[in-house]
Formats: C-alpha cells, structure tokens, sequence
C-alpha cells in the first residue's frame, strides 16, 4: 500500500511564496502518512501572466530570472532536505536552467526521495508561446525505482500524445505523475465532465492500465481536479475540485494494477495483447513529421 498526494494549487509569481505553501503542504501531507506528493506545472516559478497564445517578452524574462540549476539548485536541495525530514518522495514542476547554455531553459518535473535525488524530466511537447520560451527535451521519458513502485515522468500537453505513457509504460512505470496547468475555460461543476484534459488523463491510465497522478493549477481559468486515477475505468481514487486543496488516496499499486490486467476487461491486458510489429508507420517519416530526408519526398 501507499498513500499518494495530488494538490492544486494557486500560483503567484513569487518563487519564496510558492516554495512556502508547498512546504505547507508538505507538513500537511506528513501527518496524512503520504509517501508521494505531486504538485503542478511550473509550481516553484508560477506561470506566465499572459495567455498562452499571447507572447510577452516580460514572461520569457521572467521564467529565466526564475530558472535554477538541477539538482544543485537550492530549490532543489531544499526539497531533498524535506523528503528526508518527512521520509517522503516530492515532485514538483519548475523552470529548469540548462548546465550546458546560460540561454537554454527547460519546463521542467523534479523528483526527489528520502535517498535524495531521484530524476527530472524536461518536458518534450511545448504548446503554443511554451515553445518560444523554452527548449523541448531529450524525449528520454525516464522511470525510476523508488520504494513505492517504478515511477514514470511526464508534463501537460505530453498527455495529448499516446506514445508518451505508452513508453514509460512499457519501461516498467507503475504510477505516470503529470504536473499540468491545463486551462479551462468554461468549468462544468462535474468532478468527471469531458473536457480533454480530463479525458487524456483517464484514458492515459486506462490504456496503460497504471497509476496516473495529474495534479494542476487552481484559480481563474485553471482546470483544478488535481487527481489520482487507478488503472481500472474511470477509476477516481481522490480528487479535489476546482479550488486550491490536497486530494490523498491510499493505493494498493501492484494489486491494482494485477486486477485492471487480469480482469478489468475481461482479461485484455491492454500491454500484452498489443502487435508492436503492426504499428511501424506510426515511427516513419512523413509530410506532417519529417524526421529525415527531404519534405519533397513527401509532397
């Protein structure tokens, strides 16, 4: 068993003020016994001001000025402090400064335990102005051991592309945490309403049939729900609403995981049953996405 943390969260662009209310819940989820807590995108720094389909140069300025190295940062190294303290795994997204290039930066997800530091993942898939601030990352979509289970990394818009989950999945992930700050714009009161960042995050769990904690940014025009979604169908363990707050729920991780691909769906193991050797046009390339070769090839 474990018990796991989710939280939504308001943001200010204030880095001391944010990195306060987090040790706060921090606190708070100690005395709940949590094992892992996630908070959401860009947690640390906060988000732009502008919308995301506006840029200003004062955001980009802004996410550099906040950006910090990674895991020597002293964000980072204030983290690790309290996930020994509280013997507790803390992952949260924040702008990550590059060691290579003073001008590169990164959106990114760090994760740290009571062993220290565990990982980071610099998120691949930028929307819209993101793209213009940042640089999109590796695509090392990288898992780690901890105690709890193999945990899997990802941010936001990744859970708009199958392949993402998919190959942290197939890497062994038991638990897919998503820090996201997906927007909403018109909110519907529905824990459970079919808005798409609400359908991807269910649907990344059930394909996989894993663990999927999405924790997001609350406040004016932010989706909130930050949950914790089984591997079973619609499978809400905890969830908040729309307001800033903590969802917790205690997980059976491996037994879960066992029921969803022995019994869910009448003994579809949605991992064992695929036909990878079917699916080669899927990593071709092509007009929309070409990888090599000359775009003429494809007109």
């Amino acid at each position: 068993m474990a018990v796991i943390a989710s939280v939504a969260m308001d943001l200010v662009r204030d880095k001391e003020a944010n990195k306060a209310k987090m040790t706060k819940f921090i606190e708070e989820a100690a005395e709940k016994n949590v094992d892992l807590i996630l908070f959401p995108e860009l947690a640390l720094g906060g988000l732009p001001e502008k919308p995301m389909f506006v840029f200003s140069p004062e955001d980009a300025f802004y996410q550099h000025d906040v950006a910090e190295l990674v895991p020597e940062g002293d964000s980072t190294q204030y983290f690790i402090d309290l996930a020994k303290k509280h013997d507790m795994y803390i992952a949260w997204g924040m702008t990550e400064q590059s060691h290579e290039n003073w001008d590169m930066i990164y959106n990114a997800l760090v994760l740290v335990g009571p062993e220290g530091f565990v990982g980071k993942y610099r998120k691949v898939h930028l929307p819209l102005t993101e793209r213009i601030m940042m640089y999109s990352g590796e695509g090392d979509y990288p898992v780690f051991d901890t105690r709890i289970g193999k945990i899997g990394l990802m941010i936001c818009f990744d859970k708009a592309y199958p392949e993402v989950a998919r190959t942290l999945a197939l890497k062994g992930a038991d638990v897919l945490l998503c820090p996201t700050a997906w927007p909403s714009i018109e909110p519907n009161e529905d824990d459970n309403d079919y808005k798409a960042g609400n359908v991807f995050s269910f649907a990344r769990a059930l394909e996989n049939m894993c663990f999927f904690v999405d924790s997001c940014v609350s406040g004016p025009f932010e989706m909130g729900h930050s949950r914790i979604i089984g591997p079973n169908p619609m499978q809400i363990c905890a969830s908040t609403s729309f307001e800033e707050g903590m969802a917790v729920a205690d997980v059976d991780i491996h037994g879960e995981i066992k029921k969803a691909r022995l019994a869910s769906m009448a003994g579809s193991d949605l991992l064992k049953d695929r036909k990878p050797a079917t699916y080669g046009e899927l990593v071709k390339a092509n007009r929309r996405n070409p990888i090599s070769g000359d775009i003429g090839q494809f007109e």
